[in-house]
């Protein structure tokens, strides 16, 4: 029995830091999205003022999704860096992310 309690105490603490981590990347990625929807407009209301022309959409959405896969591989691999908490540390991150 003794051979459980330092599992239990490092899946504890895995879970709550996952769970910590998971909360703060919703609630980053709700205020980026936030920020990503004024910009969308400003740079609309510029268009239609006719201050800015011929916008490329194409090549915005290709380096957006260029910069958030590049983003979310490292933000994984900071996050999981010198990481040895496992499986409650990953379990905490979904449940906190899905809570935020």
């Amino acid at each position: 029995m003794d051979f459980i309690i330092p599992f239990v105490g490092t899946l504890g603490f895995g879970g709550l830091m996952g769970y910590g981590v998971g909360y703060a990347a919703k609630k980053v990625s709700k205020l980026a999205l936030i920020g990503m929807g004024i910009l969308f407009f400003v740079i609309q209301y510029l268009v239609y003022k006719g201050f800015v022309h011929d916008v490329d959409w194409g090549g915005i959405a290709e380096a957006g999704g260029h910069a958030a896969k590049s983003g979310g591989a490292l933000f994984w691999k900071i996050v999981t860096y010198n990481v040895s908490l496992g499986a409650g540390f990953v379990a905490g991150i979904v449940l906190g992310f899905r809570k935020g």
